[in-house]
């Protein structure tokens, strides 16, 4: 009797913590969409947690959105072709990427107002802000260059030239910035004081144009959308692809929660895709959620376990472009949102 009392408390005990388990394990949902008016023409995001607010670049501006009304509250305009954002909130200031203009806006964080336009020549397209280095980075496709600028001034601070396209890049906060070189399969490890390159991380054959890219400080692992529809994992010590899983279509960005050791990485065919990165357990995807077609880039708010992703009602798909391999997308005029997707225990 005290034996089967023994087993049947030891598998209730097993019971409630394999329930807890999966308690914990996050599952994401769409809960909601923000409409805003403007083009149908989208790229990047970028998230605020201090501020609850994310931007949205769209056409040619960029829309900030309130995360607690999820209400649009301003909108920084005249960016060409915009792209990407950045935020330096030290410096109490923002930067957007203009494409088709061939510049960056710089903007007042709290009244939202341009500060300087900086000339930067065609082909801006991501940016970032590098803490480590106090400078925001910004790779030219055109020129294939990445060009530093002073976020406290808004000159330029000088430019580091590349022998193929730069897409996107990330910083570890310990003095390292890391950019995808599409064209040549590479990843580009840079002194961004310096502007130098210290070395090249190969990324082929396992990934083939290198495109949107995360980090994992703690770990130092990248994580990289590649345009041959896979999710490469990348060891920075060694220097080499430890690991792939397949994408449902092309992803142009991805993001890493800290908190969860999760990666997310939204696909243009509307398909989310969860993966499960502690490298301890290995890499699996864990859930793949219906998003929307066209929403391949997102931004993730890690207080508040929320993800962003922005969109517009799909209305027909074309061939592709001459060069190109994935076909073209019609959207509906005026019908550009963003979909808001929130973690919830399962």
């Amino acid at each position: 009797m005290i034996k089967l009392s023994f087993l049947a408390a030891a598998l209730i005990s097993a019971l409630c913590s394999a329930s807890q388990a999966r308690a914990a394990t996050p599952v994401f949902k769409v809960v909601d969409q923000i409409a805003v008016p403007g083009p149908v023409k989208w790229d990047y995001l970028a998230s605020e947690p201090s501020a609850h607010r994310i931007f949205a670049a769209q056409g040619d501006r960029v829309d900030v959105i309130d995360t607690r009304t999820d209400r649009l509250v301003g909108t920084i305009s005249n960016v060409r072709g915009a792209h990407g954002i950045a935020l330096a909130p030290l410096f109490g200031h923002g930067f957007a990427t203009a494409g088709v203009a061939g510049t960056v806006t710089m903007f007042d964080l709290k009244t939202l107002r341009t500060v300087r336009t900086i000339d930067v020549g065609k082909g801006p397209d991501a940016i970032a802000y590098d803490p480590a280095s106090r400078r925001v980075l910004v790779p030219n496709e055109v020129s294939q260059k990445l060009i530093a600028i002073n976020p406290a001034s808004g000159a330029v601070a000088g430019s580091l030239p590349f022998h193929a396209d730069p897409e996107f890049l990330v910083a570890d906060g310990r003095g390292s910035v890391y950019l995808n070189l599409n064209s040549a399969n590479r990843i580009a490890v840079i002194d961004p004081r310096a502007m130098r390159i210290r070395r090249e991380i190969n990324v082929a054959p396992a990934c083939k144009g290198p495109t949107g890219l995360a980090i994992d400080r703690a770990e130092m692992r990248l994580f990289v959308s590649c345009r041959n529809d896979v999710l490469a994992v990348v060891d920075v010590r060694r220097g080499k692809v430890v690991a792939s899983l397949p994408l449902p279509a092309f992803t142009d960005a991805v993001r890493y929660d800290a908190r969860d050791a999760l990666v997310l990485a939204p696909s243009i065919d509307g398909t989310l895709s969860v993966v499960s990165a502690s490298s301890k357990d290995g890499y699996r995807v864990i859930q793949r959620l219906r998003t929307e077609p066209g929403a391949r880039t997102l931004t993730f708010d890690a207080a508040t376990r929320t993800a962003y992703l922005s969109t517009a009602q799909q209305e027909r798909v074309l061939p592709p472009a001459p060069g190109k391999t994935y076909p073209r997308r019609e959207f509906r005029p005026g019908s550009f949102r963003v979909l808001v997707i929130r973690a919830n225990a399962s």
